[in-house]
């Protein structure tokens, strides 16, 4: 069975209904790139493996200058096999297969769980703003900057304060929605998907309450939109339907190199990324010790993965330990 037939079904039937369907028509082209022609038979240890060598060889597709593009990263490689194998998964389900291939991927990157402290999100906030940190001291730029990043305090803001995934957050609509994430500003809440989409078993997006302080800025931006409404109205121009927007128009996937710019405009480290709102999210919330299954289902964690994973951040975290230790020293010196 010719791997092509198999990408095919899987992109004609699965791929669009996926969280980012433009993703993963890239990932799938690039499996395409060098699986076309041969085997599921061909699926095997040393052919994974040629793969991942080729792809990090690749540069990143996203960038305009090729010659300026950092490389495929192994996580990049492990990405689109994993793609691949869901794809040989779902053909199985319809076609089954007398042998399923095994795949082999390379070790899965230890990401950072690292959370911006709040002088790093006022920094990157003002970038976002429109100013650039430069020899210590921050500098205005130009109004073309300040007015194509206007979106990206919006995103920060609700990365931060929500802990919503970065991919949700472009599809945000102030109305609701049947397919779309959506908020409803009169009860304080976002809901995370469409009423007619059914949650996911891993990345789940349950409805969270609006905290006051990010509810306030989005009271303003509503505001904001309606004006700008009113005029694009008047211009023959479609209404403005979704919270963030560049210069009226809905952003088409994820947010990246403006995020970029504003965090090197911002004197941080490059390895910054929006997904870094989420654990910022978590660390405050372990910080502010909320109780751990209401902090869990805000950011639509389970528990258990925001104990193992967050839970050092709680003020009591070991304090127990801690407490045994002076007590059994206080017994010994009496």
């Amino acid at each position: 069975m010719l791997v092509d037939e198999v990408i095919a079904l899987y992109a004609r039937e699965k791929a669009p209904f996926l969280a980012d369907p433009g993703s993963a028509r890239a990932r799938l082209t690039a499996v395409l790139d060098w699986w076309s022609g041969k085997t599921l038979g061909d699926i095997k240890r040393s052919t994974c493996e040629a793969y991942v060598v080729h792809r990090t060889t690749q540069p990143v597709k996203t960038y305009k200058d090729p010659a300026k593009a950092r490389k495929v990263s192994p996580s990049g490689a492990r990405r689109e096999l994993e793609d691949l194998s869901a794809a040989t998964t779902y053909w199985d389900g319809e076609h089954r297969l007398t042998r399923k291939p095994v795949f082999t991927y390379p070790a899965p990157a230890v990401g950072p769980r690292d959370a911006l402290s709040r002088q790093q999100v006022a920094a990157i906030l003002r970038a976002a703003r429109g100013w650039r940190l430069k020899a210590g001291r921050w500098q205005a730029t130009v109004t073309s900057t300040r007015s194509n990043r206007a979106h990206l305090v919006r995103f920060v803001l609700l990365g931060v304060y929500s802990g919503t995934r970065p991919g949700v957050l472009p599809k945000l609509r102030w109305k609701p929605s049947d397919d779309c994430a959506w908020v409803d500003l009169d009860k304080g809440w976002i809901f995370r998907r469409g009423r007619r989409e059914a949650d996911k078993p891993t990345k789940r997006r349950p409805m969270c309450r609006i905290p006051k302080r990010l509810l306030r800025h989005m009271v303003r931006w509503r505001r904001q939109d309606n004006a700008l409404n009113v005029e694009r109205a008047k211009a023959g121009l479609p209404p403005i339907e979704t919270v963030l927007h560049h210069g009226g128009r809905a952003i088409r996937g994820r947010i990246r190199k403006g995020y970029r710019g504003i965090i090197v405009d911002a004197g941080l480290s490059p390895d910054i990324t929006p997904h870094w709102h989420r654990h910022t999210a978590a660390t405050w919330l372990m910080e502010a010790d909320v109780p751990l299954r209401r902090a869990a289902q805000y950011l639509g964690m389970t528990p258990r993965t925001l104990e193992k994973v967050y839970g050092h951040h709680r003020p009591d975290y070991q304090s127990d330990v801690s407490d045994a230790f002076d007590r059994r020293t206080s017994r010994h010196a009496g």
